[in-house]
Formats: C-alpha cells, structure tokens, sequence
C-alpha cells in the first residue's frame, strides 16, 4: 500500500513566509485509469497493481511508456505487440530478485540465426516462460510475500542469457515495422539497448524480455491468444476474476504456439 504524498504550497500574503501542506494518499484510493476500449488502460492498470516502480530506472520507464503509446494504436500488431511485452515485462519486475534470460536469449539467438528448427522449440519455450509469468502475477495478488522474497526463475545457459544478437534481432523488428511508427520502435531500440549493455541483472533481463517479445514468432502467437491476454491484464488491474482469467489465457496462450 504505497502512499501518495501531495504537498500544496501555498503563499498567504506576499510578504508571509509560504505555508506548506503534505497530505498523503493510499495508491488503493486511486481509481484505475477507464476503459479507453484499447488494451493501454488494462496494461497501466496492471502495472499499477503489479508493479510499483520503485527500482525502475528511466529506460525501464520509459518502455513502460512506449507500451502504452502502441497499445492506443488502431492496428491490432501494435496493440498485441504491447500486450505481449506487458506481460513479457512485468515478469521480469515481479520478484524480489531477479533471475535470468536464458529463455529469451535462446529465441533471439535461434530466430536471428535462421534455422527454423530451433526457432521453433525455443518459441514455445519462451511462450511457457510468458505461462509462467501469468502464474506469478496471481501468485503476487494472492500471497505477495511469496513472491517479492523470492527469485526469478533461471535457467542453465552461458551468461544467465545477457548475451545474445541484440543488434540482429532489432534489425529484423525494425525492418518490419509500420513506417508511421517507427519514432515509437526506435526510441524502444535505445531503451532496450540501454538495458542490454546496463551492469546490473534486472535490466539485462527487462531487456532481453523485451527484445523477445518484439519479435513477429512471438506477435503471431500474442494475437491468437489477444483476447484472453487482454481480459487477464484487464482484471488485474479492475480487481476482477483473476485466477478465471489466468486459466484462460494460459490455455490460450499454449494452444496458439
């Protein structure tokens, strides 16, 4: 429950010393931000359960930003982009201390690398890893403890996954992307740079989710499954049928990949 602190400044006389009022706030009291009938609301909502950003850097943010700007688009690639790195990105937030990116690298360096083959079984990998990521979000709002004192999952690659074709995967998203949006893809690219060359291991794995999650395997499977995902994001951020919806969009997601 995280307070929400306003301090009111105000000037009684043009001489008199400024008076100074704090009032603070439960985040709870806050409304959701209304049904807009495009998923941005859903996915700032969720993120304001999930999520209260206080070990976000600003490149994290500012993706955070850029998933909401693609998801007001009319096009249903951009919404389902959005949602699909929502979801990708919020499970890389959710845990006390992170794990790592093995399953993202492995679908980047296996798509980049053009053998179909592997592309294949590394995508449904990483769809079983975006499962799990729905698991952990009911788990946060069922027992929160249980999650934020415990670690991501991890893998077993060289590196915990923080080193894969970052610049060939962003060539291949970049290349596909809808001309009019590609101010939005670009500043996605530095910020998803950023947190691919940052020091520290929860920006790696932000990164590397979203990379993963940028690429058209990932979309196609996302759009089948857009509307059980989109239900799902919108009940947490509405207090609604979480656990319903999670079922849903888990059996969604594993039956479109």
């Amino acid at each position: 429950m995280l307070p929400i602190t306003l301090i009111l400044l105000v000037v009684t006389s043009a001489f008199a010393a400024p008076s100074v009022t704090v009032t603070q706030y439960n985040a709870n009291d806050i409304p959701p931000v209304p049904d807009n009938g495009k998923p941005s609301s859903s996915i700032e909502n969720a993120f304001s359960v999930l999520n209260d950003d206080g070990d976000s850097n600003i490149y994290i943010l500012t993706i955070r930003q850029i998933l909401n700007d693609m998801a007001n688009q009319a096009d249903s690639k951009s919404q389902s982009l959005a949602v699909g790195q929502a979801i990708a990105l919020l499970g890389e937030l959710v845990y006390g201390s992170p794990g790592d990116a093995c399953t993202a690298a492995e679908l980047i360096n296996a798509y980049t690398s053009g053998n179909k083959a592997a592309t294949r079984a590394a995508l449904v990998n990483f769809i079983q890893s975006l499962v799990a990521n729905i698991d952990s979000f009911v788990q946060l709002i069922l027992n929160p403890n249980s999650v934020r004192y415990s670690s991501g999952r991890r893998g077993n690659c060289v590196g915990g996954g923080r080193n894969y074709n970052f610049e060939a995967a962003w060539d291949s998203v970049l290349s596909e992307a809808d001309p009019f949006l590609s101010s939005l893809y670009n500043e996605e690219y530095c910020a998803a740079k950023r947190l691919y060359n940052a020091f520290n291991i929860r920006s790696n794995n932000v990164g590397a989710a979203v990379t993963a999650a940028s690429l058209s395997p990932v979309t196609e499977v996302v759009q089948k499954a857009y509307g059980s995902l989109t239900n799902l994001l919108r009940a947490i951020g509405n207090n609604g049928n979480v656990i319903g919806a999670a079922a849903a969009a888990k059996v969604e997601l594993l039956r479109s990949v």
